[in-house]
């Protein structure tokens, strides 16, 4: 078995080292689970150091039961590379599930 691998960005767009990154909306579809009362935890590394940490509120905004969103980077200072993480999501019972991997890449920004 395998976990799942989102990645960022989508087929046909990008990031640039410099530029915003767009806000990613997720429609989470387990019905044992409602977003309002949960909390989402997003980390990325590059190798061993965090480069993203997000939560519900903190550039984590929840919808409503099914829907949240990673919010929108005004200006990412991300390292250059494919970076790695997870994406978690724990329920008001306390049960914690890494619903899958999350790979960012970054291009380099070539101008100045």
């Amino acid at each position: 078995m395998s976990i799942d691998i989102l990645k960022i960005p989508f087929q046909g767009e990008y990031i640039v080292q410099g530029d915003t990154i767009a806000k990613t909306l997720f429609t989470f579809t387990d019905e044992d689970i409602d977003l309002t009362t949960a909390t989402i935890k997003m980390q990325i590394y590059n190798g061993n150091t965090r480069i993203i940490d997000v939560s519900n509120g903190s550039g984590i905004t929840v919808i409503d039961s099914e829907n949240f969103e990673i919010d929108e980077v005004l200006e990412n200072d991300l390292p250059v590379g494919k970076h790695l993480g997870d994406l978690e999501i724990t329920d008001e019972d306390g049960k914690r599930f890494t619903y899958f991997r999350v790979q960012y890449e970054v291009l380099k920004q070539y101008t100045v």
